[in-house]
């Protein structure tokens, strides 16, 4: 083999390692997207909502509809979800979370408890649509949406 012909070899071979390489980096690129789309749909999902039907201290008005997040706050504090202008509502009252396929209801060590179905929450509980959530003088109803 003369030296003409192993350096037209290994040029062949370095374009392919090239080729090989921006196409590798080509497939992680359109993977990251697919990702970033899939998240972006997973943000923008509906989950379910609660429903004011009633509440001692106006806000938020009987008939109000908040939607539901992964992670739900009830409480006194601006930093919830569901913003309580209650006296009997603690700061950080309650905490809806989706975990494992399904919505856990969990006190937060709230002074006046929580309330599901009349029942006080002492530990997590699963919450299923239709459900009663009481907070201090509000009621809130809970429903999923279906897909």
């Amino acid at each position: 083999m003369t030296l003409s012909v192993a350096l037209f070899v290994l040029r062949i071979i370095g374009g392919g390692l090239l080729l090989l390489f921006f196409g590798l980096v080509s497939w992680f690129i359109v993977q990251d997207m697919r990702a970033t789309i899939a998240s972006m749909a997973e943000r923008g999902k509906r989950y379910g909502q609660l429903e004011v039907i009633a509440n001692d201290a106006g806000a938020p008005a009987v008939g109000t509809i908040i939607p539901l997040l992964p992670l739900t706050g009830i409480g006194r504090a601006s930093s919830n979800t569901v913003v309580l202008p209650d006296g009997y509502a603690s700061s950080e009252h309650a905490l809806i979370a989706y975990r494992s396929g399904q919505w856990w209801l969990e006190d937060q060590g709230s002074r006046n408890g929580t309330l599901l179905n009349g029942v006080e929450v002492d530990t997590p509980v699963v919450v299923s649509a239709g459900d009663l959530i009481a907070v201090g003088g509000t009621r809130l109803k809970i429903s999923f949406d279906v897909e």
